[in-house]
């Protein structure tokens, strides 16, 4: 049982590439996958799961689940192709062309979910508001293999709900193997917050990563399961008596097509994006 776990823990990057290659000729099956790496069915399983997890790139659909018959097909995620359809197509091309959160606004996708996959609710109180700490926690407290964040400078990272800080939960998660994906801006300005996440960066490298990006969206996707984001307005951008106090709309979406879409989005976003190390680096030499 040692020895096997051993293997099933061995996944090298190395080997990404080449099963990466493989399964998008064409859809295979996870014992074509383990005859070509020359590995066991049960550790290629283990690595196909993680590379789905890790990279966005592969994903898996089982047929006959549940029976004896049950057969498992891994096919390659062209995200292009997943994004390709009109409505989705504009709508990702906005978000990729835009850098500030004032520059998108989300109810142009809300509005389009289907109503029994959706809610949302308005928030006037100030930054560690009754939304944050009564759904933010509980949010990353129920994810169970990926949490993916689209932020700015990662001011969440200073919620606390009670005495519960987001970085207590957040270590929670790794300690349960979660695998953490940050988008945020690296520059002066995020600085502080990121530093905040280094001893879990330094404790469980594997499974929390950071890249630069400046992109438009506010929130997270929780697994295949949820994803929660916000739109801010601000009294200061309006005139006089068009708003009357600073208002935050959070948006929720359990709709799966809508939350899958959501992923591609962020996985799109993320492998175009530099890793945080090599900006943090320059960003440290000019300081």
């Amino acid at each position: 049982m040692w020895l096997a776990y051993l293997q099933v823990m061995a996944l090298r990057d190395s080997q990404i590439p080449q099963i990466v290659e493989f399964v998008k000729q064409e859809p295979c099956t996870i014992q074509d996958i383990s005859k070509r790496i020359k590995k066991s069915w049960v550790t290629t399983d283990s690595y196909v799961k993680e590379i789905a997890d890790r990279t966005g790139l592969i994903a898996v659909k089982t047929f006959r689940q549940g029976t004896r018959g049950a057969l498992k097909l891994v096919y390659y995620v062209n995200v292009e192709a997943v994004l390709s359809d009109t409505l989705k197509d504009d709508l990702y091309n906005q978000i990729k062309t835009k850098r500030r959160k004032s520059d998108f606004d989300f109810m142009d996708i809300y509005q389009f979910v289907q109503k029994n996959g959706k809610r949302s609710f308005v928030d006037q109180q100030e930054e560690n508001s009754a939304h944050v700490r009564k759904q933010l926690v509980p949010l990353f407290r129920k994810t169970k293999h990926n949490l993916y964040c689209f932020s700015g400078n990662l001011s969440f990272l200073n919620v606390k709900a009670g005495k519960t800080r987001v970085l207590d939960v957040f270590e929670e998660l790794l300690k349960r193997k979660v695998r953490i994906h940050i988008l945020c801006r690296v520059n002066i300005a995020s600085l502080n917050n990121i530093s905040k996440l280094n001893s879990l960066m330094k404790r469980y490298p594997d499974l929390i990563e950071i890249k630069h990006a400046y992109q438009p969206l506010r929130g997270f996707v929780a697994d295949d399961d949820i994803a929660r984001f916000t739109d801010e307005e601000q009294l200061k951008d309006y005139k006089p008596d068009e708003l009357n106090r600073n208002t935050r709309i959070i948006y929720e979406i359990t709709d799966m097509e809508w939350v899958s879409w959501l992923q591609k989005v962020f996985w799109n976003l993320y492998r175009g994006s530099m890793d945080y190390t090599q900006r943090l680096k320059e960003l440290e030499g000019i300081m």
